[in-house]
Parts: C-alpha cells; sequence; structure tokens
C-alpha cells in the first residue's frame, strides 16, 4: 500500500498518532514526577550534557532518508531494502564513534561520570537507526496503531526500568539506560509490527531518495546543534545541578511541541506533498494546519507560564523551583517556533531541501553565537540566546525565504493572531490573580485556581474574537468524530 489516501484515512491517521503522543507526553511527564523525587538535579544536569554532546547521532543515523521515503509516491521493495540497510550501517559507525567518544568527552568535562552516561547510550543510535524504515513503511501502510505502540510501548518500558533502576539507587546510570532500551524495544516491536522484511542491498535507483536526505540531513543537524548547544554552554560554564533545572524547564516547554508538532509532520507531510504543485491547495491545507497547531501549543505554553511556579513544586518537588527562572524565557522562544512550523511542512512537501537549509542556517548560526557570548554572563543568558534564535529563523522565513517559495507567509502569520491574543490575554489574567490572591495558598490549590482562571479567561477570549476559529476547531473535532474507527 502506497501514499495516495482518502481524507478520512488521514484524518484518522491524525487522531490516533495525535491521541498516542499525549499518552506519550502524559508518560514522559510521570517519568519526570517520579525521576525528579528519586535522582538530583546534578545527576540529570550531567546526564543532559552527556547526551546533548553525542545525542546528534541520532539525526545523522536518520540520514534525512525518513522524510524522503515519506513523501515519494511509491517505493520499490529494493529501494526499501537499500534505504534500511544504509540507515543501519550509518548507525552501526555512530554507534562506535560514541563510544569510543566516552573518554575524551568526559576528559573535556573534567567529569569521569560521562565515561558511563555516554559509553550508556552509545547503542541506541544504532537501534533508532535500524528502525527508521521499518516505522516509515508502518507510516506509508497507514498502521498508525501499530507504529504508535511500537513508540509508546518503548518509552513504557524504558520508565519503568529506569525507576527500578533509580529506586536501588543507580541514579545517574538509570537515567542514561532509558533511551537505549526505548530505542531497542522500538525497534524489535516495528520490525514484528511491519510485517516487512527487507532483502540484500542490491542495485536500484536511490539518487532521488539520497539527494533528498543528504540535503535535509543539514537542516536537521543544523536545528540539532542549536537545540542542544545551551545545555553544552551551560555544563561549559556552570555546575550539573544549575544544567539540571535549566534542564527540566527546557523539556517541560518543548514536550508539547515534540508530542504535536513532530508526529503531526508524519500525517500532513504526505498529504501536502501531493497539493505542493497547486499554491491554492497548499496554502490553504498548510494555513487550516497552522491554526490548529497556533491553537494548542500557545495554549499549553501560556498554561505552563502562568503554573510554573505551582507546577514544578507539585510535579517535580520543592527542590526543583529554581528552574522557574528560566521557563517563561524559553517559552516566548516557542511562540515563534509554533509560528514557522508551517514553513518546514511547506518546504519540505515541495521537495525544497536546499531552501529549507537556507532558511534555518543563518538563524541557527546567529543562535549559537549569541548563546556562546552570553553563556558567561548568567545562566539566563544561555535561555535568552534561545528566544533571540527562534525570534531570527521565524523572522528570515516569514520575510525573506517563505514568499520566494510561494508561500503566503502573510497568511500564515495571521493564523495566529487569535491563539496570541486568547493565550496572551488568559496568560495576563491569571497572572494578575494569582500574584493579587492566590499566591499564599498551598501548591496544590494555588496550581488548579490559576488553571481555572487561565481557562476562563481564555475561554471569554475565544468567545469574543475567536468565533472563527472555534468553529475550525469544533468542525475538526466532529470530523475526527465521524471519521473514527469502530
Amino acid at each position: 500500500m502506497e501514499i495516495g489516501r482518502s481524507t478520512g484515512s488521514r484524518v484518522r491517521g491524525a487522531t490516533v498518532l495525535l491521541s498516542t503522543q499525549w499518552l506519550r507526553y502524559l508518560l514522559q511527564i510521570a517519568n519526570i514526577v517520579v525521576l525528579a523525587r528519586l535522582i538530583g538535579p546534578a545527576d540529570f544536569g550531567v546526564v543532559s550534557v552527556g547526551l546533548a554532546v553525542v545525542g546528534i547521532a541520532s539525526v545523522l543515523g536518520d540520514f534525512g532518508l525518513s522524510l524522503a521515503a515519506l513523501r515519494e509516491e511509491t517505493l520499490t521493495p529494493q529501494q526499501k531494502s537499500n534505504l534500511l540497510w544504509i540507515n543501519s550501517a550509518v548507525g552501526a559507525v555512530l554507534s562506535l564513534g560514541v563510544a569510543l567518544a566516552a573518554v575524551p568527552i568526559a576528559n573535556a568535562f573534567g567529569d569521569d561520570r560521562l565515561i558511563a552516561v555516554v559509553s550508556i547510550a552509545a547503542p541506541a543510535y544504532l537501534f533508532r537507526a535500524a528502525a527508521v524504515q521499518f516505522q516509515v513503511e508502518l507510516n506509508r501502510q497507514e498502521r498508525f496503531s501499530r507504529l504508535a505502540a511500537s513508540e509508546v510501548g518503548g518509552d513504557a518500558l524504558a520508565v519503568a526500568t529506569a525507576i527500578c533502576l533509580a529506586l536501588l539507587g543507580a541514579g545517574y546510570t538509570a537515567l542514561a539506560l532509558q533511551g537505549t532500551v526505548a530505542a531497542a524495544v522500538s525497534l524489535v516491536w516495528a520490525g514484528v509490527a511491519a510485517g516487512w522484511r527487507p532483502g540484500l542491498p542490491r542495485r536500484a535507483e536511490m539518487r532521488r531518495l539520497l539527494t533528498f536526505g543528504v540535503s535535509t540531513l543539514g537542516t536537521h543537524a543544523a536545528h540539532y546543534v542549536t537545540t542542544n548547544v545551551d545545555t553544552i554552554a551551560m555544563g561549559a560554564w556552570y555546575s550539573a545541578a544549575t544544567v539540571g533545572f535549566y534542564t527540566r524547564a527546557y523539556q517541560l516547554v518543548m514536550l508539547p511541541l515534540q508530542q504535536i508538532a513532530a508526529p503531526l509532520t508524519r500525517v500532513v507531510l504526505p498529504r501536502l506533498a501531493q497539493v505542493a504543485d497547486d499554491a491554492d491547495a497548499l496554502n490553504s491545507a498548510l494555513a487550516r494546519a497552522q491554526r490548529l497547531v497556533n491553537h494548542a501549543l500557545l495554549a499549553v505554553t501560556g498554561l505552563l507560564v502562568v503554573c510554573g511556579t505551582p507546577l514544578i513544586e507539585v510535579v517535580l518537588g520543592a527542590p526543583w523551583v529554581p528552574a522557574m527562572q528560566y521557563l517563561p524565557i524559553l517559552a516566548a522562544g516557542t511562540v515563534f517556533q509554533t509560528m514557522a512550523y508551517a514553513y518546514y511542512w511547506g518546504f519540505a512537501a515541495q521537495g525544497r531541501s536546499g531552501a529549507l537549509f537556507l532558511s534555518e542556517i543563518g538563524g541557527r548560526a546567529a543562535t549559537v553565537v549569541l548563546i556562546l557570548v552570553w553563556a558567561p554572563l548568567a545562566p539566563t543568558g544561555v535561555a535568552w540566546g534561545v528566544v533571540a534564535g527562534q525570534t531570527i529563523l521565524w523572522a528570515t522565513g516569514t520575510f525573506f525565504f517563505a514568499p520566494r517559495a510561494g508561500l503566503r507567509a502573510a497568511r500564515l502569520t495571521a493564523t495566529a493572531v487569535v491563539p496570541l491574543i486568547v493565550s496572551g490575554g488568559a496568560t495576563l489574567a491569571a497572572w494578575g490573580v494569582d500574584g493579587a490572591l492566590l499566591a499564599h495558598l498551598p501548591a496544590s490549590a494555588r496550581l488548579v485556581c490559576v488553571a481555572v482562571t487561565w481557562l476562563l479567561a481564555a475561554s471569554a477570549l475565544m468567545a469574543v474574537c475567536g468565533r472563527s476559529d472555534a468553529r475550525l476547531i469544533a468542525q475538526t473535532a466532529r470530523s475526527v468524530r465521524r471519521r473514527r474507527p469502530s
């Protein structure tokens, strides 16, 4: 079964994947809650630094071939097999390279714990690379339930393993092992669920796939570097505990984006690729998707900001409250990241991998420079560098690159106006009520009151200025219910 599905099938696919992503989100929150009470900030910090340094191997292991395979109308059996063997070979080399780098990395940061952290993480990069094409096959066959199960199953077993080891006092090694366990389980699960067995590598037409993959690889690598250089810079200048506070705040802010936008790409991109030659249809589809994503992500961001202090105290525990200094700053950056997501979809759907790379590289280079310059000034300087970089990326995409690709940047930007008014207004209202009336309450009661205040304010603003968007959300929800499989 190849790409060319009905709208109903797309909606069901989106429903399954997004529902599962929220399950993964809740699983990750539970993971954060439990492990934060079993393992201290310093252990979280050292693991974050180690994985930030070597984690680019995950991007390189994919080699851009997952997107290349997803956007193709048809793939021959030999092309699929060759893609899997290419990914696996790259993953094996990367895993070996990561293992050999463990001692030099530990020496560079002056922390011997990094030897264990990096060595334990090394096999994960082979497992993830080998799983890529099995997961793509499940996606192309629209076996979304099986694809989701492979991901959730890996996450669940990894969390359970980490908690058990943490209870035994394993500390940072329990955290480092999570990624390897999740990758191994997902590989086995996806391999069995796909019902496809690769043949031996043989000659086949691969140039188009490899060219697109290598081109998008640069974009993904640049994205990885700029989203992890902050952790590396923090580790170079500040204590492991400080890094732990920063990375927990970053994780809380980024989890919603990771759990919505990334999986939605799997469903949206094949559909967008079908209408990529029709500018009107492409821009209409992008605008609709962007409006929905803006409301979902900006709402979660606003709630995180206004509920931050009681949320961290309830979820992570009082020792983690210093993480709150970073959360509002980082949340500002996710606003611009959310608003720019349609450009990524549009470039990828059109096969403009070169334009995608160019639209990202300048802003991401600026992000790296800003983080490195501001990091020595204060820990919050790192967070401000991230925000400045996201702002530059959005601005260059909006005013320069998107119009040159036929994407209607003004229309796409306008989709954020109502979500910003609703989320921003509700956040300011709840923040005012919190400061005036709720600060003396216990953390759990304060969290509930602030969240309820935010929701009431957001509902009122939506009724006043967001009726059109409310209808779109309601129509989408009804469409999902009608097409939900029995």
